[in-house]
């Protein structure tokens, strides 16, 4: 295992460096005293410039002085000075502004198409070798969490701070989902807020069928029966696929309730044209009868039913103890007190949402979809009463959160059980260590106490 993941590394062993050589010089974090070109010259970096991640150089509007002459323009990073060739900038036009090639490695001298040359900085002896062997150390890593074990190194407070921007990032990732989904539902935030619980009623395993389900079943149609627990019930379980005469489901449902339910449906089917989804699309593996799709439709059409403004009466609502008494008292038809699945009988069970069904529901729903909102209303109070639902709500527990419970990361609300999911997503999954703001903390710490003050 340890042999091939040093062979992922060798093989991307440039990209790796070359995104580590930008992160040092945009931090300048390096011995940046007495810098010289690779021809003598003097270097003094008075500003590294700007990252720029569009087609270009490295850093824009970076001020240099070689020798005695200051310098503003762009600066190039490469691993080897030889890439300048390799990647054909000496024909692109927009490299003609480059002031300063920053490399690790000199192989050799880089002219222009003028013939004049463009100043280089090694940087090879410069960076301490501690640094880089930290760096190498969390790369080369098997574990899931590569900086685990450098938690504890970490002020408190950095890290809270980390994981809060984290979170944030996570909750503007979301944001453009919704954002995307609100275009498909023709900017109607009652609709997407529908779309969204739907979704999330199906906690995953089944979050594509309910999701297919809400397409198939317009937000304003459940309004228009909003007074009428039997037709919501109805509309729900009939566009489930779980009416329909022509399936075995509904075959066999000979008890009173599912009859009244197909006769609603029947009606209610022919007078909006509506096409139930495929029943086959339900999953019942791997699932406990609390999770199993009838219990979970049955809570979603009592939400329905129990609140007739979805957007206004849950995402605008200020106050976060009457969320809590809503989602609380969902409580399903008396059936579901009797059934995990229709047509099959069991003891007499609890059917309301659990605790963690509810925190779950307030993490991927009502948050993002306050935050959202904020953003897109320009409003930052209900952006911040956004992450106030996140830190009132206790952190998830699934096999991605648990990686790092393992170790002495902040884990006392969702907010940081969000911010850890971001986290392993985008770094720790991919051995992202040097683009983390964790990894470059412990990457940097050996050397950070030793480092020259910037100019």
């Amino acid at each position: 295992m340890i042999f091939k993941v040093a062979c992922n590394i060798f093989e991307n062993k440039k990209k790796m460096k070359e995104e580590l050589l930008q992160y040092l010089w945009q931090h300048k974090i390096f011995n940046h005293n007495g810098l010289r070109s690779t021809d003598g010259r003097d270097i003094h970096i008075i500003s590294p410039g700007m990252m720029h991640h569009d087609a270009g150089p490295d850093f824009k509007q970076a001020v240099i002085r070689i020798n005695d002459i200051i310098w503003a323009g762009d600066v190039e990073i490469h691993v080897n000075s030889s890439d300048w060739y390799r990647h054909h900038h000496q024909k692109d036009e927009k490299y003609k502004s480059v002031v300063l090639h920053v490399v690790y490695n000199a192989d050799m001298e880089i002219v222009r198409n003028d013939k004049e040359y463009i100043p280089t900085l090694e940087l090879k002896n410069y960076i301490p070798e501690d640094m880089l062997e930290e760096y190498k150390k969390l790369t080369l890593s098997t574990n899931d969490i590569p900086c685990g074990n450098s938690v504890t190194s970490i002020p408190s407070l950095t890290m809270t701070s980390i994981l809060s921007a984290m979170a944030v990032d996570r909750l503007l990732r979301r944001q453009e989902q919704l954002f995307r989904l609100l275009k498909k539902c023709a900017d109607d935030w009652s609709e997407l807020t529908y779309r969204t619980l739907a979704i999330n009623f199906g906690f995953k395993i089944n979050s594509t069928a309910f999701e297919m389900l809400a397409q198939s079943l317009p937000y304003k149609i459940i309004q228009r029966h909003g007074d009428s627990r039997l037709q919501i019930y109805a509309l729900i379980f009939g566009q489930a696929g779980l009416l329909q005469s022509d399936t075995e489901t509904a075959q066999t449902l000979t008890d009173e309730h599912f009859a009244k339910l197909r006769n609603e449906y029947d009606y209610l089917r022919y007078k909006y044209k509506l096409t139930a989804i495929p029943a086959g699309l339900w999953n019942l593996l791997r699932l406990r009868p609390k999770n199993f799709p009838g219990i979970r439709l049955a809570q979603f059409s009592e939400l329905l039913f129990s609140c007739s403004d979805l957007f206004n009466e849950l995402i605008l609502n200020e106050n976060i103890s009457n969320l809590h008494h809503l989602f609380q008292n969902i409580r399903p038809h008396e059936y579901w007190q009797t059934h995990f699945q229709p047509g099959k009988a069991t003891r007499n069970h609890p059917a309301q949402l659990g605790k963690d069904s509810i925190n779950l529901l307030y993490i991927n729903s009502i948050a993002p979809l306050l935050f959202a909102f904020g953003s897109f209303s320009g409003n930052e109070q209900l952006k911040s009463h956004a992450l106030e639902i996140l830190e009132d709500t206790p952190a998830e527990s699934n096999h991605i959160t648990r990686k790092f419970y393992v170790y002495p990361f902040p884990h006392d609300s969702a907010i940081y059980s969000q911010a850890l999911l971001e986290l392993y997503s985008n770094f720790c999954k991919k051995k992202k260590c040097y683009s983390c703001p964790i990894g470059q903390y412990v990457v940097t710490n050996l050397y950070g106490s030793r480092a020259s003050p910037p100019a």
